[in-house]
């Protein structure tokens, strides 16, 4: 309502008090309108320079994570939710592991914007720098934590030396000596029966080449013997160490390699093997990495597949030749397998260090107090205390190993007459072998009990040469 007022120059002076005040007040709203694009201008530019940065590896982690936290709102306000965590996970700390996510979330918002970029691989070699780095760190520091038990188990090793194996197993990696022309396909992906016969066929001359240029020279060197196209085999003091590479039941190539050293009583399972870090550590996780290179043949063999075959038998040289057979030469008798130093050894080594960019641990042999499934312990350590005059804690564990497997044998060998005679039903032998040493306890006289023990265990022992491949078909007489 207007001031009832005759005089027009109150009007007048009225309306333009009122239209003066408006029109500043939109001015206003406009210069601050217009300064906050000029801000929101400059921080899109601004923000767009350091991501060009980050795609090229300009930006170290420290000097991302503090632009990035000095400007989390306005950026809250630029990016959607969705390149916000692609660029800045929400586990993501000051290292280059989460620069390389980082540097991938950048360029895919430029792709989504029609603007690729190209990117640096830069953070991706500091972060292999950096990850072998604390690896080391961490391996370092399980070998101190470790220490307590492997001094008197090298202590034990200098009272009992055994032979040193010197050989330049290095010389073998690379490409196999005399390794035929590869084949050009012209193919990619097998699609046919035809196709896949001649990727096959060409998988396992190429596996077969590296077989025969690289493990079967290493292990010769380490007396094993040949027990078949793909299986290498020792005998030393009542101990059998065995290399087998397992066909994939698809046709193709290998599945899976077993290595092992046990005595020849006992079955491949539930034994004491080695420590972590040899079994386990880093040459077997790299021996393992595509490991699919050498299983399957769904592809052209051409020469880029024949190279990485042959890098993938330079890991499995390095892991055989570089840590599990010299650990087995140390072990040249049953005592030293059973003894309680190397026992206390392996006991700590079953955990491995945290993965620095994991947080868990690299490798888990410990089965956290579980019972074997199979009692295999309790048979080859029942054996071992009837050898060594323990007959009662012997007689113990082996009933206990019978006892457990017996439901199980009885209808298994209802189906499988033959189950308890055949290498390949590992249970089935085990069992049989528990029930002839557990027989021998009804013999009343301590010395006939005692020649019936050791002669049950050349029995056993006979048969079970044949069962690691170190000796032609045997039947059982037991």
């Amino acid at each position: 309502m207007l001031p009832k007022d005759e005089s027009n120059r109150d009007y007048t002076i009225y309306f333009d008090e009122i239209y003066g005040m408006s029109a500043g007040f939109q001015y206003a709203e406009a210069e601050k309108n217009r300064e906050g694009r000029r801000i929101r201008m400059g921080f899109q530019n601004e923000m767009r320079q350091m991501f060009l940065r980050v795609a090229a590896g300009e930006t170290e982690p420290e000097e991302w994570e503090k632009w990035w936290n000095s400007n989390k709102a306005r950026l809250e306000e630029v990016l959607t939710r969705g390149d916000r965590g692609r660029m800045m996970p929400a586990l993501w700390s000051a290292n280059y592991y989460w620069m390389v996510k980082t540097q991938s979330g950048v360029a895919y918002y430029f792709h989504a914007q029609g603007r690729p970029v190209k990117t640096s691989g830069y953070y991706e070699e500091k972060a292999k720098e950096e990850e072998i780095r604390h690896r080391q760190k961490s391996m370092e520091a399980y070998h101190r934590d470790t220490a307590f038990a492997r001094r008197p188990w090298e202590e034990y090793l200098e009272r009992h030396p055994t032979e040193t194996i010197t050989f330049d197993w290095k010389s073998l990696l690379g490409t196999p000596p005399r390794q035929k022309p590869v084949i050009t396909f012209g193919y990619k992906n097998v699609r046919t029966m035809q196709q896949r016969k001649e990727c096959g066929e060409e998988l396992k001359l190429r596996l077969k080449e590296n077989l025969q240029g690289k493990i079967a020279p290493v292990a010769k060197a380490y007396g094993m013997k040949k027990a078949g196209p793909k299986t290498f085999v020792r005998e030393k003091n009542g101990l059998v160490s065995r290399i087998q590479f397992i066909g994939y039941f698809r046709g193709g190539g290998y599945e899976a390699m077993i290595c092992y050293v046990c005595p020849i009583y006992a079955i491949q399972y539930g034994i004491l093997g080695l420590p972590g870090h040899i079994c386990q550590g880093e040459n077997f996780q790299r021996m393992h990495k595509d490991w699919g290179v050498i299983q399957y043949g769904t592809e052209a063999v051409d020469a880029a597949m024949v190279e990485r075959i042959n890098r993938k038998f330079d890991d499995i040289l390095t892991y055989l030749a570089d840590g599990v057979l010299p650990e087995w030469q140390k072990i040249d008798s049953l005592d030293t397998y059973f003894t309680k130093e190397r026992r206390d050894y392996l006991k700590a080594t079953e955990k491995g260090p945290n993965d620095p960019r994991t947080g868990r641990p690299m490798w888990n042999l410990d089965n956290e107090g579980k019972t074997d499934p199979w009692r295999a312990d309790d048979y080859l350590f029942g054996v071992w205390d009837l050898l060594t005059g323990k007959e009662t804690e012997g007689y113990v564990r082996l009933e206990e190993c019978v006892r457990h497997n017996t439901n199980y044998i009885e209808n298994h060998v209802k189906e499988f007459p033959e189950a308890c005679s055949d290498p390949r039903d590992a249970m089935a032998v085990m069992y049989r072998n528990a029930q002839l040493f557990a027989r021998t306890k009804e013999i009343a006289d301590a010395e006939k009990r005692k020649n019936a023990i050791w002669e049950t265990y050349e029995e056993v022992c006979r048969f079970m040469r044949y069962y690691h491949g170190l000796a032609k078909k045997t039947e059982r007489n037991g």
